[in-house]
């Protein structure tokens, strides 16, 4: 790489800079150099890695590789066929994690899906807890993603059927020409390709862990550091590059790897703002658990609040007192419907108003199957 280039391109990432953007990273950093507290965020950001981005980034390669290869266009399909759209959102919210979600919104965010869909994406997805509950009981899993996807159809027809195909819609100035984006800076590309080598053995051990396999003491701190390195290597990726958050969510023309690393590195910044988030809360002595020593026909409303908290965090711990016969069926029923797993966070920053009515409207599914359960089983 010559002196030109190398100029060209520091020039290219100081015109690109966000303020906002950067001072986050570098908060961030500064939290990692905490005493006490900077341990603690480590472990976290190596959760938010091996919990979150690699499926995110998992299952937006599948989906661009599948598009590539078979020449397929989501996009397209959603729009020719208006009548799918609702469906295919839930299915898409149905699958394990929040990959899912985040490949329903961001076609929302291009005008795509309707504002019903986003509805039916968020009250179909269980988030990563899915992952928890799919290890331990698998048919209570199934059920329960079944449960998810029959509400998330149900409630997003509804939503178009009362407010119509063009609610809230996005507009389509935000685009502009699609001829016209920012192509990466080369002089960024050995952190793709740095990104890549982490991310490999990263989904590996993701999955791994995701079906509670457990490492010995010694692998678990390699682990962790290197997942909290990758996930800081995400974030300053996403820092400094010169692409807005709303062009890396919607931009198509860049080449496959590049573009799910972006997209992931989006996605990973605000999980990262939900699971240290929590963890300050947890860290100064915040326990969801004595909510729920409530009498019981409580139960149910209590695990719908705690889903409208964003992350997947609150919703593991809703998820692993179900397991171990702390909660009953309904609660778990109606926190699964009422929490949208960590698709919320780019969804907020890329359609802020949106996500916000989206997600209050889930409450009404969450009660119906919720107390549902509750009169008919409990």
């Amino acid at each position: 790489m010559n002196t030109v280039v190398i100029r060209r391109g520091l020039h290219r990432i100081a015109a690109g800079l966000s303020p906002s953007k950067l001072f986050a990273a570098l908060a961030l950093a500064v939290l990692l150099q905490m005493p006490g507290f900077g341990e603690v965020v480590t472990g976290l950001l190596a959760d938010a890695y091996l919990q979150v981005s690699v499926f995110v980034a998992g299952t937006l390669g599948a989906l661009f590789l599948f598009e590539r290869v078979r020449r397929a266009d989501l996009e397209g399909f959603l729009r020719r066929n208006r009548h799918m759209q609702v469906p295919i959102a839930a299915l898409f919210g149905a699958l394990p994690g929040c990959g899912g979600a985040l490949v329903i919104t961001t076609q929302y965010v291009r005008g795509s899906v309707s504002f019903g869909s986003v509805v039916a994406v968020l009250a179909a997805t269980m988030g990563d807890a899915a992952f928890l509950l799919l290890a331990r009981d698998p048919l209570v899993a199934l059920a329960v993603f079944a449960t998810c996807l029959g509400a998330g159809v149900i409630s997003g027809l509804v939503v178009d059927a009362v407010h119509g195909r063009s609610f809230l819609r996005v507009a389509e100035d935000r685009f502009g020409d699609e001829e016209e984006f920012i192509e990466e800076v080369e002089l960024l590309s050995p952190l793709y390709k740095l990104w890549m080598g982490l991310f490999i053995p990263g989904a590996v051990v993701g999955i791994a862990l995701a079906f509670q396999y457990q490492p010995a003491a010694v692998i678990a701190d390699w682990i962790t550091t290197l997942a909290a390195a990758a996930a800081l290597l995400a974030v300053f990726m996403w820092a400094l590059n010169p692409l807005s958050d709303f062009r890396l969510y919607t931009a198509r023309r860049r080449p496959l790897a590049r573009r799910v690393a972006d997209t992931t590195n989006f996605v990973t910044f605000w999980v990262i703002v939900g699971f240290v988030g929590y963890g300050m809360l947890e860290y100064a002595g915040f326990d969801l658990r004595p909510w729920f020593s409530a009498w019981a026909p409580a139960l149910p409303l209590i695990a719908l609040a705690v889903g409208f908290i964003p992350g997947c965090g609150p919703q593991i711990v809703v998820t692993s007192m179900y397991l171990s016969g702390q909660l009953p069926m309904s609660a778990l029923l109606a926190n699964a419907i009422s929490n949208d797993g960590d698709a919320l966070f780019p969804a907020s920053a890329a359609a802020p108003k949106a996500a916000l009515i989206a997600t209050a409207y889930t409450a009404v599914p969450a009660l119906v199957v919720g107390y549902g359960f509750y009169l008919l089983f409990e």
